[in-house]
């Protein structure tokens, strides 16, 4: 049996603290708060002469700069240059290791955790980071119950600010990856949030929470503050004149500037004439080739703490079937959709082969059209599949997703399947899912775990109560898998948690089938580096667009 293990840190020295993440703004920043199209030209820049500018793609800005609310990719490698948390992930193996928090402790029972805060932060706008910050962002968050406030929810029942640098959560019931989850929660300025509340909003004595203000604006800690924000279309970070630890590296860009383009002739263009530095790593095969054909443009391969899964619906007919499922799984030409994808490493199941809490003890599933003839003998629909097609949806522009698409929806028609193939838009792709009625029987997407551990992508991916987002295109609602992830992220013992993972994982596979595990996630940004050097791989995904570790040349 094959297990992803790390030595989990219980109380580290502040000497450890790495300088990882994110900022704020001395003023808030500014930005236009409407949305636009995408660009279609190269980016422009204010920034003043002498400054060094790095210039980049993304498939989508995010809907809102708040960090209450976004968990997608792009969230998060933006996030991560404007806020900081208590721990951050190790770059080696993702376990958390301090930030903003020098040292903590738990209490025997499991239900309680203390952390003493460092004492020389400051946000942006040179106000002290205290206690008071860190229990109005969560108090913030888990009101809101929007981004990662899931992994929370009836786990944290109060967060207590102690004295000006001692912060403890008092929890409900014990939750073992608690620290681990930390890493996914930022803090915010409180004063500056709540000096740009409005009155009036949906959280009664608390206004809008800043949520409006927080659209266009930063209001964290780290090396980088967002000058401008025009929702899909154009970000602009510029460096943390005052970050609290040390100077922003005087080789790190100055502006920062990341434009959402998926167009792949623009993006040839732009990178071609060296109107960009570097582009978001959803390309596809063509694109990459047409780029690296020029000389010093290079591509950065990461592998994400995710998979690429077709995400079958279990409430929708003939996907509601688990003998259709099995057939779609066996129905995957696994060895083709890796090369399709560059040669991208296996996924037996649903955890990713680099995350704490994976368990290979279990036989997943194989390229077989014959295995996937007898399952479909055994369906109640097994007599009537031209009555019932299969939509199968993908993200547009998702580099070459599309072709791992046509490809599955050969193999199913060649087993009398009808398929319908949408290439969907990314904001309409998320609002099918977020209903039953519109989510479609079979989704392609990439999907990644919000904290380094297994509990976080089977959480994320399965669970009863995260149902209606993007990444669960499965509509599970299985009250046995429900019970065994509860009883798994309430175990504070390592190697028992563990063990109940590779349960959950087993039972997924052999016993549910909700998705097919096509291949692990990589991610291949493309970048020039006669311009910039690519700082070293770091484990956790986000961590690699931190853009203090950037060096221009």
């Amino acid at each position: 049996m094959k297990t992803m293990k790390r030595i989990l840190c219980g109380v580290l020295s502040a000497a450890l603290l790495a300088a990882l993440a994110a900022c704020g703004t001395t003023d808030g920043g500014g930005a236009a708060n409407t949305a636009a199209p995408g660009n279609t030209g190269a980016p422009s820049t204010s920034a003043p002469a002498g400054a060094t500018v790095l210039r980049g793609t993304c498939t989508t800005t995010p809907e809102t700069v708040d960090p209450a609310r976004g968990t997608g990719e792009n969230d998060l490698m933006l996030y991560v240059n404007l806020y900081e948390c208590l721990v951050a992930p190790n770059a080696e193996d993702g376990s958390p290791e301090p930030q903003l928090a020098e040292r903590w402790e738990a209490s025997e029972d499991g239900l309680s955790y203390t952390f003493q805060l460092r004492q020389d932060v400051t946000f942006a706008d040179g106000t002290p980071l205290t206690s008071k910050d860190v229990k109005y962002s969560f108090d913030r968050m888990m009101t809101m119950g929007e981004g990662f406030a899931y992994v929370l929810k009836d786990v944290l029942a109060e967060t207590v600010a102690v004295d000006e640098h001692t912060v403890e959560f008092k929890l409900s019931k014990t939750f073992g990856p608690f620290v681990s989850a930390l890493t996914a929660f930022r803090i915010v300025n409180s004063a500056l949030v709540e000096a740009n509340t409005a009155a009036e909003g949906m959280y009664g004595d608390n206004g809008d929470y800043g949520t409006g203000y927080l659209l266009t604006h930063s209001a964290g800690s780290g090396p980088y503050v967002i000058s401008s924000f025009t929702v899909h279309d154009t970000m602009v970070l510029t460096k943390n004149a005052n970050y609290w630890n040390g100077a922003v590296p005087a080789a790190a860009p100055d502006t920062v500037e990341i434009q959402e383009l998926t167009e792949a002739s623009t993006t040839k263009m732009l990178m071609s004439n060296g109107d960009l530095d570097f582009v978001h790593g959803h390309q596809d095969s063509t694109t990459i080739a047409a780029l690296t054909a020029n000389d010093g443009i290079e591509v950065a391969e990461l592998q994400e703490a995710g998979l690429n899964y077709f995400m079958m619906n279990t409430q929708k007919a003939p996907t509601d079937d688990v003998h259709i499922r099995r057939a779609i799984s066996y129905a995957c030409d696994y060895e083709q959709m890796k090369q399709i994808l560059g040669g991208a490493p296996d996924a037996n199941g649903p955890v990713p082969t680099n995350l704490f809490g994976y368990v290979d003890d279990f036989e997943g599933y194989s390229y077989d059209l014959d295995k996937a003839k007898e399952e479909i003998a055994a369906s109640k629909y097994a007599s009537d599949l031209a009555n019932y097609p299969i939509q199968l949806d993908y993200i547009e522009g998702n580099g070459d997703t599309g072709k791992l698409v046509y490809l599955m929806a050969s193999s199913l028609e060649s087993l009398g399947f009808k398929v319908v193939i949408n290439e969907t838009p990314w904001v309409q792709f998320c609002n099918n899912e977020a209903e039953i009625a519109t989510s479609p029987n079979v989704t392609n997407a990439f999907a990644t775990a919000g904290y380094p551990e297994a509990g976080s992508i089977l959480e994320l991916k399965y669970a009863s109560w995260t149902v209606g987002n993007w990444n669960q295109n499965e509509w599970m609602q299985d009250e046995k898998f429900d019970s065994m992830l509860n009883e798994a992220l309430g175990t504070v013992d390592d190697d028992a948690r563990i063990a109940l993972y590779g349960q959950m994982q087993k039972y997924l596979v052999e016993e549910v089938v909700p998705s097919v595990y096509t291949c692990a996630s990589v991610i291949k940004p493309i970048y020039n580096a006669n311009n910039f050097e690519w700082p070293a791989k770091h484990a956790t995904t986000e961590y690699n667009f931190y853009y203090a570790d950037y060096i221009m040349k």
